[in-house]
């Protein structure tokens, strides 16, 4: 599998004379999502991830304190499940950006990511430190994301000033999450125009009408012409 650091929260690193390696990191990373794949999270160990990636274990404890906690970093540095922020001075438009960084339009590294998912899920449940270190690692950084944009909208006035924005985050995200566990990664993504409609649906409730009347938020009128 592949790793992208664009979500990762490196350790300290190493003082004078000794620069870190990166190479050494993503190795781990690497070695720590095979792995996870073959074994699956409680069969696998830092010392099999240290043999693997070619590093002594010491190595590994330096940057994570725990296989939890090295785990939920390897997956959110997957290539195919990171998520950066977008500000285009819209609220549909970044929520549609967002929602097609997330799909990655249904490619080999986005059914590495569901097929990872499925597997972990399970795992999580019965283990509570990696749940903790999940939410920590991948769904608080995407979260804090989402709401951004949300509460960027409530600012500029497109959406209502009393809007629950933990609530929303929990409608919009939701139908990935539902579809991620029906589908069990064989089931065709969610196509981009319907993605668009549910987050015009969405838009619908949450956005700023005008007092006394029904019209849809400004930038609903764009929505029907781009969801083709």
């Amino acid at each position: 599998m592949t790793t992208t650091t664009s979500l990762s929260s490196p350790g300290p690193g190493k003082g004078p004379g000794r620069p870190r390696s990166e190479r050494a990191h993503e190795a781990i990373l690497e070695a720590t999502l095979d792995l996870l794949v073959e074994e699956g999270f409680s069969r696998m160990s830092i010392e099999a991830v240290a043999t693997r990636a070619g590093v002594g274990k010491a190595t590994i404890y330096r940057r994570w304190p725990s296989k939890a906690d090295l785990v939920a970093e390897a997956v959110g540095c997957m290539k195919g499940h990171e998520l950066n922020d977008v500000d285009t001075g819209n609220v549909r438009d970044d929520l549609v950006s967002l929602w097609r960084q997330a799909s990655k339009g249904g490619d080999s590294a986005s059914g590495e990511v569901t097929e990872l998912m499925v597997k972990l899920m399970s795992a999580r449940a019965r283990h509570p430190e990696l749940q903790e270190a999940f939410v920590r690692h991948v769904i608080e950084p995407r979260r804090r994301i989402v709401a951004d944009v949300l509460r960027r909208g409530i600012e500029r006035g497109e959406l209502r000033a009393d809007l629950d924005v933990g609530l929303t985050m929990d409608v919009l995200m939701g139908l990935a999450a539902y579809r991620t566990m029906i589908n069990a990664g064989h089931g065709p993504p969610l196509a981009a125009d319907s993605t668009e409609r549910v987050i015009d649906l969405v838009l619908g409730g949450i956005g700023s009408h005008p007092e006394g009347g029904g019209d849809a938020p400004e930038s609903q009128p764009r929505a029907a012409s781009s969801s083709r």
